[in-house]
């Protein structure tokens, strides 16, 4: 059994892909993996350089200028999984890669017993039954749970994709279209949840962080809106996980948060109250971003 993996690479993170790649050689995954490197003309340079040193090949797609981020790691996608060849793909950002052996193995099982989609999982609890289905609350949270895996780690059919005509790009933000149809459909999905996470600097309860520096089933870790903080964003405003971040790129890695002395272990007592502590982080961030454009979403 072979899959592909295909990491989106935008031009400007080549540390954070060097990481990534250097990690998925030190683990197994357990089955034949190829990987790629899908990249626009911009990045494709970038990407050949780092992968010079690793078993990955890169593949530039022509899709042309997009409005942000997020569309360009759909259509970057989509257009490259017209090239995968194996029955099974995997989508694997940048800043998420394993610390364990195994891990590809373990989402194929998942595969094996009725999911239609394996993966990391959004680490958030699913909305409440008696929340508006027309607010902007909802909308997010809908999507943003453990009800649907992330695009960040996430194994599929691609005949599930192929067949039912659906693409990366479409959707709120990158896969969304993918996971909301999987649902829609009554299908299984399944993968792992946050089991833990690097310690903060200071005065933060690190059980309100499903943000940054997460380790999902003590398998694979994500890093967390690396390419959005290169272009600007505010991931981590205070910079309480500045020191964990940057450990990472000086260990090429993050097996040292599993060790517990290391990390803060996921109680999941006060799940409402995470979920609260998110919508309260994404409405400030709406409100700046609304400072310099004049919409959420694309038209």
């Amino acid at each position: 059994m072979s899959t592909t993996t295909l990491i989106a690479y935008a031009a400007g993170t080549m540390e954070m892909l060097d990481v990534c790649l250097s990690a998925l050689e030190r683990h197994k995954s357990g089955v034949d993996n190829r990987i790629r490197i899908v990249t626009n003309a911009i990045g494709y340079a970038e990407a050949l350089s780092v992968t010079s040193e690793h078993n990955a090949e890169v593949v530039a797609y022509e899709i042309g200028m997009t409005p942000n981020g997020s569309i360009m790691h759909g259509m970057l996608l989509d257009a490259a999984l017209n090239d995968v060849e194996t029955e099974y793909f995997l989508t694997l950002d940048s800043d998420c890669f394993p610390v364990a052996d195994d891990w590809l193995l373990d989402l194929l099982r998942m595969m094996d017993d009725g999911a239609i989609l394996a993966g990391i999982l959004w680490p958030w609890i699913p909305p409440p039954n008696d929340i508006d289905e027309m607010t902007m609350e909802y909308r997010i949270r809908i999507n943003h749970c453990w009800n649907n895996t992330h695009v960040a780690c996430q194994l599929a059919r691609k005949a599930f994709i192929v067949s039912n005509a659906l693409r990366f790009v479409d959707g709120d933000d990158t896969g969304f279209e993918i996971t909301e149809r999987a649902r829609t459909l009554g299908m299984k999905i399944d993968g792992w949840k946050p089991s833990r996470c690097a310690l903060p600097v200071g005065e933060f309860d690190p059980e309100m962080n499903r943000h940054v520096c997460l380790i999902f089933g003590d398998k694979m870790y994500h890093q967390g809106g690396s390419t959005r903080k290169l272009q600007g964003a505010k991931i981590d405003p205070l910079g309480i996980y500045d020191a964990a971040r940057e450990r990472v790129f000086a260990e090429k890695g993050a097996e040292w948060i599993l060790q517990d002395a290391n990390s803060h272990k996921y109680l999941f007592d006060r799940e409402e109250e995470v979920a609260q502590f998110k919508m309260r982080t994404m409405f400030d961030e709406m409100r700046r971003y609304l400072e310099r454009n004049d919409r959420l979403f694309n038209p």
